[in-house]
């Protein structure tokens, strides 16, 4: 008997990576989404199909999955019966999904294993703790996973996802002590440890190639990525971050460097097809204390290291935020921009890193058009 599988969020990651995972060992699948809209096409047309970049393998046709509204009758009975749920909806609204959980885990004797698709520094435990505050009795176990495959849907279609062929599916083991049967599962004890380097180093890049590309007026992040400016930009803030990160993880230095490389290679491939806007969404999130650029920052602060270039990417995504404010979902900001910054992190106006991020947010500014961060930071006579 096929084993069944809920995937809450049926967005980019939860179609076009957990999606394919299911697939691939014959899940049942029911795809659970708070958008109408995409209920409804997923319902009309049965089936979509994963692309992958570089064309090396063939063209994955998802198909035989149900489909329901959120809080429907239909979602708690696919909850009820399911032997996984994976969540793919990011951290912030895992609370909202704790509570679909409890509505249809009500009564439910069998145990269900709950598994985080999402960024963070342990969205694991976020669900968990969201999961005890709802008081759900039902036996169930949480885990998560890291997400390093890049996905995007392919515009002019209604479900096609563009993604890269990416078999690495990394697993809390502490957690979820069972042997997972998808293809490319890896058990990793200490989770949060390896949740933490990949956000300190993978989407501390990421987060600098998708807000300075953006006030750079790219749309395309691999085209960013290998913008000279933003190039070496990278190449600076590695040769100081790699060396902190071996201290603060205890780890070799050829470890760390392979580790960066790698992401380096993957975010200048031009084969693969990603957006700026849509990587630096939720910058409010991702300019918190413990996430991308702010720890980051502190890290090379705690080791008397140059700060300067991730004050530069906070500036940066708070000029994201502040002109997509009230787009895409981003919230508007209702005090001003520094003033938000340093209540998010805790921060006077009179300290150190707010000054700084401060000063480059006023260089962006008034260089909008024509921003050259090398030059910025460095002087132009470097």
């Amino acid at each position: 008997m096929a084993k069944k599988a809920v995937v809450i969020g049926a967005g980019q990651s939860g179609r076009g990576y957990t999606a394919r995972y299911l697939f691939e060992k014959g899940y049942e699948i029911t795809f659970i989404d708070e958008k109408k809209e995409l209920v409804d096409l997923l319902n009309e047309d049965r089936a979509f199909c994963i692309h992958f970049y570089h064309m090396d393998r063939t063209p994955l046709y998802i198909h035989g999955f149900h489909a329901c509204m959120a809080y429907s009758a239909e979602a708690d009975q696919a909850i009820a019966e399911a032997d996984f749920v994976f969540t793919a909806v990011g951290e912030q609204n895992l609370g909202d999904v704790a509570k679909q959980l409890k509505q249809g885990m009500k009564g439910k004797a069998k145990r269900t294993v709950v598994i985080t698709c999402e960024n963070g520094v342990n969205p694991g435990r976020v669900m968990r703790e969201h999961m005890q505050a709802e008081k759900i009795e039902a036996p169930y176990v949480v885990s998560q996973t890291a997400i390093f495959c890049s996905t995007v849907v392919i515009r002019g279609t209604r479900l096609d996802i563009l993604s890269q062929n990416e078999t690495y599916f990394p697993y809390d083991c502490d957690e979820f002590t069972d042997e997972f049967d998808f293809d490319g599962a890896v058990p990793i004890h200490d989770f949060e440890k390896f949740f933490k380097r990949k956000i300190y180093t993978y989407n501390c890049l990421a987060g600098l190639i998708s807000y300075c590309g953006y006030i750079k007026g790219f749309e395309v992040y691999g085209e960013a990525a290998v913008d000279p400016d933003i190039s070496e930009l990278m190449d600076r803030l590695l040769a100081e971050l790699n060396p902190c990160l071996e201290d603060y993880f205890g780890i070799s230095k050829e470890e760390q460097a392979a580790f960066a490389q790698k992401a380096l290679d993957k975010f200048k491939d031009q084969y693969i097809l990603d957006y700026n806007v849509k990587n630096g969404r939720a910058p409010k999130r991702k300019l918190g204390p413990t996430e991308r650029i702010m720890t980051p920052m502190h890290i090379l602060i705690d080791h008397h290291k140059d700060p300067r270039i991730m004050q530069f990417v906070a500036a940066a995504a708070l000029v994201y935020w502040n002109e997509l404010q009230g787009k895409n979902g981003e919230p508007v900001l209702e005090k001003p921009l520094m003033e938000t910054f340093c209540e998010i992190n805790s921060l006077s106006l009179e300290d150190p890193i707010a000054q700084g991020v401060e000063k480059y947010l006023k260089e962006i500014q008034k260089n909008r058009k024509d921003v050259h961060i090398i030059d910025i930071l460095y002087g132009s006579g470097r």
